[in-house]
């Protein structure tokens, strides 16, 4: 703290005996000049010496308040006494006089006037200092501020060098590490004069050796003198994550300045390591979820598909040991179980490969606009055979045109649909409708079967989710068509929601975005 100290009062000394400029100096004697008119209207109007004397006072305060520094304050104080020596006192416009104390009194007028001048201008020097220090630590907390905003190192080096410029009052030069090496030079300039030479290779090259020894380097310092720039290392440990370069060719640094530029620095190589540090935890977590998926889906592949490729194992060995003993209906069923349970796995199969596709980026779309009557009633030639034990009505308006890739969207409505068959009893309704609402096309898929309690709406459309619900013919779901359609409908930038269907059931409604043709474009599928 006393070093700090003892460096503001030598800034201070070396700020106040700066040389005046020419402004100055014509404030100085314009100010005396009209002291002295001042004072030669007071000897007609018979005030007295006092009077007059503490004018000049006061032109000496004026002064050290419009002036830089101490010289123009001390100057101004032998003005005064030469001014009233001279015009107000007989015999005028000659320094001799009558009065035996007069001497005296231009003795104590010249030291009050030097006292009064140096005082105001300390005054005046300690409140530009005090002003100087409130604005370095609203710069430091905006710093901290923003740096806790920022997100990635580009982000975070911008902000620090922006408070630096503004902290300083000088350009600033910073490079950031990219894949351990230094990128190319960015220069903060405030300033409209040509600062290219602050990036030319051989500063680059110090602020290289500045990253790689993590050393202090450049002007100012022990190594390559010569430099332009001081380059300090923007580090936390061992890790580096860039170079700050200060130019230092007209002045340099004192040890407050100094420190205030470490201490942001630091910010910067804290701001900095926490976003690595967030960007690696985020990672992982993305690499932990992708690892968790696949853990699911092995474990979901391996106890699920089992069972139906055990059916089909177990219905195929009977076949071909004892084909000659079983009777035709015996033969129809299980042709009829091996055909259901192959069914299932083509659907699993599509279902994986039109995922993982989807989430790869290498599922290609091709739009085109559809008839919904159309859609709905080429998807029902799709579904399982174990359709004739529903009731499955269609309620379509005429000529609904919408945008969409057909082959996916009668994936989505195959999937539903098949969803409802599985998780409803035999004998209940199911009902497909298409509408235009809202400028949009909408197709919902309605039964009423038991529904799907509360507490697994909020998960129904995650990938391997199958809740509790108990599949009629004791298959489970992979989780996986629900999933899928969600994904394929917001790639139609459209959006598909659950809701309850009175008195009981479900209603999942999809919308697709509405095609304008005419009639004679009308599309075959």
């Amino acid at each position: 703290m006393s070093l700090k100290n003892v460096n503001h009062q030598k800034r201070s000394f070396t700020w106040s005996m700066e040389k005046p400029s020419a402004k100055d100096y014509f404030l100085t004697v314009f100010i005396f000049v009209v002291c002295t008119l001042i004072g030669l209207l007071f000897q007609k109007l018979n005030f007295t010496d006092t009077n007059i004397v503490t004018i000049y006072i006061l032109g000496v305060l004026i002064t050290s308040i419009v002036t830089d520094g101490y010289l123009c304050s001390v100057a101004g104080s032998f003005l005064s006494v030469f001014l009233f020596c001279f015009f107000l006192t007989e015999p005028r416009m000659s320094f001799k006089t009558y009065a035996v104390g007069y001497p005296v009194t231009f003795f104590i007028m010249l030291i009050s006037s030097v006292l009064t001048g140096a005082l105001a201008a300390k005054l005046k020097t300690h409140a530009k200092l005090s002003t100087q220090l409130a604005f370095r630590a609203q710069i430091l907390f905006d710093t901290d501020r923003l740096l806790q905003n920022a997100k990635g190192e580009t982000e975070i080096l911008d902000v620090t060098c922006t408070q630096l410029l503004r902290l300083l009052n000088r350009n600033i030069t910073a490079y950031v590490v990219e894949n351990g090496t230094l990128s190319e030079g960015k220069l903060f300039s405030g300033e409209k004069e040509d600062t290219e030479d602050f990036l030319i290779p051989e500063e680059q090259q110090i602020a290289r050796w500045v990253c790689e020894n993590r050393q202090h380097a450049g002007a100012s310092t022990h190594h390559f003198p010569q430099a332009k720039c001081l380059y300090l290392a923007i580090r936390s440990g061992d890790n580096v994550y860039g170079v700050i370069g200060i130019p230092l060719q007209k002045e340099t640094l004192d040890s407050f300045e100094y420190s205030i530029l470490l201490s942001v620095i630091n910010e910067c190589a804290l701001a900095m390591e926490n976003a690595k540090n967030a960007l690696e935890k985020e990672k992982n977590a993305v690499m932990a979820k992708n690892e968790q998926l696949r853990a699911d889906l092995l474990r979901a592949i391996s106890h699920d598909l089992r069972t139906p490729l055990c059916s089909i194992s177990g219905n195929a060995d009977m076949l071909l040991g004892n084909s000659d003993r079983l009777d035709e209906a015996t033969k129809h069923q299980i042709y009829s179980d091996i055909y259901d349970d192959s069914e299932w796995l083509i659907g699993v199969v599509e279902n994986l490969l039109s995922i993982t596709r989807l989430n790869d980026g290498r599922l290609k779309f091709k739009f085109t606009d559809q008839l919904l009557d159309e859609v709905i009633a080429e998807s029902l030639r799709h579904i399982s055979r174990k359709h004739d034990d529903y009731k499955i009505v269609t309620d379509c308006e005429e000529l609904v045109l919408a945008r969409m890739d057909v082959r996916l969207i009668m994936q989505v409505l195959v999937n539903l649909i098949d969803n409802a068959i599985k998780y409803t009893p035999p004998g209940s309704v199911i009902c497909i409708r298409g509408t235009k609402t809202d400028g949009k096309a909408q197709i919902s898929v309605e039964d009423n079967g038991p529904g799907i309690p509360e507490e697994m709406k909020s998960h129904i459309f995650e990938m391997f989710y199958t809740g509790k619900t108990t599949v009629a013919d004791s298959q489970r779901s992979l989780g996986l068509g629900l999933a899928l359609c969600h994904s394929i409908i917001e790639a139609h930038e459209g959006t598909l929601v659950l809701t309850d269907h009175n008195p009981h059931g479900c209603n999942f409604t999809f919308t697709l975005p509405l095609s304008e043709v005419t009639l004679s474009q009308l599309p075959i599928i």
